[in-house]
This record gives structure tokens, C-alpha cells and sequence, in this order.
């Protein structure tokens, strides 16, 4: 009843006086909030970017309180706050404003019942504000986000626990994971190989056994890892060679839009935490390989319906990347050691081997492992086609020539499997290293092929791997601050988070689901600040190069 009273009663004056209150009580607590949870801080002084982000995440939530103070008064407060912002522009002389802003008809309200003057004014405004209410509650939610990952990671109010190696353990917990997977089988009618729902079960199950790798210990997965990290980039690869080669995706919105999902939490985490952007060299390399495909793709894209245009582009890309990382050192340092800017970005000093002093190992590691699969999904995608068609004409065939030859196809596979496995893949990890960026499409190639080498096997995905396919980027971050805990500033997760002392698997249990929880919602977030920030109302953003 109260509620009611003010949205029909309150004057003006009154409303427009509690947000701005609302606002500015909210912006003391929230400055005092991160005072206090700096105080807890593990890891020597804050940073002027740690204070700056703070500052800014505190008016943040001050601003989201006061919209949500707004929209609760009544539809007609919004028009006061901005009509009393106006005026207060109105009173400021031209020469500091602009004549040419001060000439515009600004709304003006009757005095006497407290109406707008113009009505579709009144409702375009409320529009407006009420779509940006979702934006602000987003943005809320971020910094509680991030106020978390602090408070796991950089302080020790939340205990830490020693990892424990059982391999036993491990494949336990894998095993239970695939069969509730198997448990959430779908049929979709797209009969196409690697459908959304396909790459997204390809990468939900590779993450899940990626953390668990982490999580576990379990060094004797290594290979595996990197062959999982190397599909991941193929598939960059792949994926927007897909969509470039349509020549309807270079536009400025999609590139901002991808650019800001790839990076915005990895870029927040690093201020927030104080840690370079390549101890998450997943990010760096996907935005890398990504600018590479775009701009392979980008120049002369007039010509891409050409396959031959096509094929001297990917010998280019080829031909560039042997330049970078096989040729002279000193071509791949000047690329990205000594450019202003870029160098800050893939530079990293790592603590737990200070003996290391050339701050640009681990991205040429990292990057080098993995230089030419993304080129090979490039390939992969020029050549999708042809893959779609033999598979299709397969499936047509009657089932005397059809089995056949899917065994023959099968058997070829599995041989050639059968020699990768028994000389490359049990490698011990340095020597596997050494081959790995020449060997690694080989089992992603019998991967596709056995993944889809009937109809039933196309029109079918397991749900749960595909959902969480879906919050690889998050999870892939999360893991350091939340569900386990780092050695500090651009430390490694060497520890694990403990809430429950004493009690390993209601620990596991707990913490996995806030983490996967977090993940999720932070994905959703992140599609709603890419909306609000990078909308497509905007002309200059939707123009094609």
C-alpha cells in the first residue's frame, strides 16, 4: 500500500530527492565494501587499476540501485530525473555547453499534475530505461561476481586445502559424469555433420575432463589435454572461416561483440586480481588465431567464392605463420615483444619459475603448440562441403554397398589410430610437445569421421555435455579463483578451495556447483552487456567494412 501511495502521490521534487539519495548512500556503502574487503587483501599493495576498477564497480552498483529505486517510484519519475538533469544544462551559458545543444526544445512538465508535456517523449524515455534496468542489473551482478573471485583468491577468509592425486578417484568421477551424459541423449532432425549441438558436446566433454585434469592432478592426461586445447583451436579455425567465407559477417558490431565475449571476463579478472592477461593463454590465443582468420578472410573478400582465391590465402596464412614462429627469433619478437601495447598483453613473468627471464616464452609456447591447427580448420571448413556430400551419399547407398564400405572406412581409421596412439601418443610429455604441432590433426580427424559416421550418430547429442559446452570460456576462468586457489599474483591453481574442513567430496560437491552456477550466470551477463554496450541500433557498428 505504501508502494502504491508513492507511485501515485509522491511529488516530483520528492522522488527525484530519494534516487539521488538512493544513489548516493548506495555509492558510500559500496566504496566502504571495498574498502573493507581490500583490508583482507593477502598480496601486498593495490595497484592504481585495482583502486581505479574498484572505484568504478562501487558506482556500478550505486547506479543499479538507483535505477531499480527509479522503476519502482512509477513510470513518470524517470521523466523527472531527466528533465531536472536538463534543466539543470539549460541553466549553464552557451559558450560552455554548445549553442547548438542549447537550442533544442527540452520536455517541460505541467506544474500542476506533475504530467509530461509529451507523452510519446514520456514513453520512448521509460522505454529506454526499463531495457537498460536489465544492462544495470547485469553489470550489479558482475561486481558481486568479481567481489568473489577476490575474496577466494586474494584473501585468506576462505580456507585452502591440498590437492590429492588418485587416478582411481579421477576416472571414478568421469565415469559417473558420462553416464549421467548418457542419460540426457536428444534427437535432432539436422542430419548435417557437426551441427551446433555436436560442437557444443565436443567441447562440454573435452572441458569437463580438462578441469578434472586440473582439479585432480592427473598428469598422466597431458597428452590428451593439449590434443583437447589444439580442437578447441581448430575449431576457431574453422568456425569463423565458416562464417567469413558467407561474406555477411564483417561487420564492426559482430567483431566488437566477439572481441568483448572472448576477453571481457579474462580482462576483469586481470585488473581485478592484478595478473597478466596471459596467465589465461587460452584467451589470448583464441582472440589471436581469431584476427588472423578475420583478416585472411577480410582482405580482397570479394574473392572468396573463389576455392582457388581461397587456397592461396590459406598458403599465405600458411607461409606467414612459418615466418612468425619457425623463422628467425627475432620476427616473432618484434610481432609481439616490442609493439607498445601488445608486448603488456603477451608478455608474462611467471613466479613459480622466476628463473625464466624471457617474458615472451610462455605465449611463443603456448601459441607454438598449436600454430598451424587452426589453419588446418580453416582447410577443414573449405572442404566442409564435400565432407556433408560423400556422408550424405553414403547414407543413400543400400545397405550391401553402404556396410562395406563404412567398415573399410572404419578399419583405416582405427589402424591409422592404432599408429598415432602407439608412437606419438604415450610420449612422455617433452617429447610429446616436440610433435604435437605436427600430429595433432591427426586424431581430431578420426574423431569427426567416427563422430559422424552414421545418420544415427549425426541426429543425436548428449545434453548435458553440449549445455556445458556452451560456458567453456567461464569455466576455463573460474577454475583459478573459485573452484580452486591460486599461489598468488599470476600464480597457477596449485591448491583447492575448502569450505567444509575435513570433508573432501561435500567440499568437491559444494564448490563445484557454485562454480559451474557463477559460470553460467556470468555467460548470461556477458550476452546481456555485449547487447547493452555493442546494441545493434547503432549505425556506425552495423556498417560492412
Amino acid at each position: 500500500e505504501t508502494l502504491e501511495f508513492s507511485r501515485n502521490h509522491i511529488p516530483r521534487m520528492a522522488a527525484v530527492t530519494t534516487v539521488v539519495c538512493a544513489f548516493g548512500v548506495s555509492l558510500i556503502l559500496s566504496l566502504a565494501l571495498c574498502c573493507g574487503l581490500g583490508q583482507l587483501h593477502a598480496y601486498g599493495a593495490h595497484t592504481r587499476a585495482q583502486i581505479t576498477i574498484g572505484i568504478v564497480f562501487a558506482h556500478i552498483v550505486a547506479a543499479w540501485i538507483a535505477a531499480e529505486v527509479s522503476s519502482r517510484l512509477g513510470p513518470g519519475i524517470q521523466v523527472a530525473v531527466y528533465e531536472a538533469t536538463r534543466t539543470a544544462e539549460a541553466d549553464i551559458p552557451p559558450e560552455v555547453v554548445g549553442a547548438a545543444a542549447d537550442t533544442k526544445e527540452v520536455p517541460v512538465t505541467n506544474g500542476t499534475n506533475g504530467a509530461s508535456a509529451d507523452p510519446r517523449f514520456e514513453a520512448k524515455l521509460n522505454a529506454a530505461l526499463s531495457s537498460n534496468l536489465a544492462a544495470f542489473r547485469a553489470a550489479a551482478e558482475m561486481v558481486a561476481v568479481m567481489a568473489l573471485l577476490y575474496l577466494c583468491d586474494r584473501t585468506n577468509v576462505i580456507h585452502r586445502a591440498e590437492k590429492v592425486y588418485n587416478p582411481t578417484q579421477f576416472w571414478a568421477v568421469c565415469g559417473i559424469i558420462l553416464v549421467a551424459a548418457l542419460l540426457s541423449l536428444r534427437k535432432i532432425t539436422d542430419t548435417k555433420p557437426l551441427s551446433r549441438e555436436q560442437t557444443d558436446e565436443w567441447k562440454g566433454w573435452m572441458q569437463i575432463m580438462f578441469l578434472l585434469y586440473h582439479y585432480f592432478e592427473e598428469k598422466e592426461v597431458y597428452n590428451a589435454i593439449r590434443i583437447y586445447i589444439a580442437a578447441y583451436v581448430w575449431m576457431t579455425g574453422y568456425g569463423n572461416f565458416f562464417l567469413y567465407r558467407r561474406g555477411k559477417s564483417f561487420t564492426t558490431r559482430r567483431t566488437l561483440q566477439m572481441l568483448f565475449r572472448l576477453n571481457l571476463l579474462g580482462c576483469l579478472v586481470c585488473v581485478v586480481l592484478n595478473n597478466e592477461y596471459m596467465l589465461y593463454y587460452i584467451c589470448a590465443m583464441h582472440t589471436l588465431f581469431t584476427v588472423f582468420v578475420l583478416l585472411a578472410m577480410y582482405i580482397l573478400n570479394r574473392l572468396n567464392s573463389s576455392t582457388k582465391v581461397l587456397y592461396a590465402k590459406v598458403a599465405l596464412t600458411l607461409l606467414c605463420t612459418l615466418l612468425l614462429y619457425d623463422g628467425p627469433d627475432q620476427v616473432f619478437r618484434a610481432v609481439f615483444g616490442t609493439i607498445p601495447g601488445v608486448r603488456q598483453l603477451f608478455a608474462f613473468h611467471d613466479p613459480l619459475h622466476p628463473e625464466f627471464k624471457d617474458e615472451m616464452h610462455e605465449f611463443h609456447f603456448r601459441s607454438g603448440l598449436d600454430r598451424f591447427i587452426w589453419i588446418i580448420g580453416m582447410i577443414y571448413a573449405l572442404h566442409f562441403p564435400n565432407f556433408e556430400e560423400g556422408l550424405a551419399k553414403i547414407s543413400s547407398m543400400d545397405l550391401v554397398k553402404r556396410v562395406p564400405l563404412q567398415l573399410a572406412m572404419l578399419a583405416v581409421s582405427l589402424v591409422i589410430g592404432f599408429v598415432w596412439w602407439h608412437q606419438v601418443f604415450v610420449l612422455d610429455k617433452y617429447a610429446y610437445n616436440k610433435v604435437h604441432p605436427y600430429t595433432s590433426a591427426i586424431p581430431l580427424t578420426i574423431y569427426l569421421l567416427l563422430r559422424n559416421f552414421t545418420e544415427t550418430l549425426r541426429t543425436r547429442y548428449l545434453y548435458l555435455f553440449a549445455y556445458m559446452g556452451k560456458v567453456t570460456l567461464e569455466t576455463y576462468i573460474f577454475q583459478f579463483h573459485i573452484w580452486m586457489k591460486t599461489t598468488g599474483l599470476n600464480g597457477s591453481p596449485k591448491s583447492l578451495l575448502e569450505v567444509i574442513p575435513g570433508f573432501y567430496w561435500a567440499n568437491f560437491v559444494v564448490i563445484s556447483a557454485a562454480y559451474i552456477f557463477i559460470s553460467i550466470r556470468f555467460s548470461n551477463l556477458t550476452g546481456v552487456l555485449r547487447d547493452a554496450l555493442i546494441p545493434e541500433s547503432l549505425l556506425d557498428t552495423t556498417k560492412i567494412w
